[in-house]
């Protein structure tokens, strides 16, 4: 699985996660978009809820991974803090599998 389809994937669980959200809580839907951190739309339950859906959707596709196991939670650089650093995160995990 490339990255582009990865990104895909990541932006329709962001999608997924707004459904359940309020509207002034609404994540961007972009390919920049903050996720977790400081500048992050997520807290700590809502990126592990985002993590679950993104990890049940490549196991849809057949790819079994977790994505949020102790070596990427203490990462010095997190993994998580925004749409792109988390498909490369996936794209390596995807290649290691």
């Amino acid at each position: 699985m490339n990255e582009q389809k990865i990104q895909s994937l990541v932006l329709d669980a962001i999608t997924l996660t707004n459904q359940s959200r309020e509207d002034f809580e609404q994540i961007p839907v972009a390919q920049d978009t903050a996720l977790y951190g400081a500048q992050g739309n997520l807290d700590s339950m809502g990126l592990v809820a985002l993590l679950i859906d993104i990890e049940e959707m490549l196991q849809d596709k057949g790819i079994n991974v977790s994505l949020s196991d102790e070596r990427a939670m203490s990462m010095a650089n997190s993994p998580f803090k925004n749409v792109p650093t988390l498909v490369t995160h996936i794209s390596s995990l995807v290649q290691g599998a």
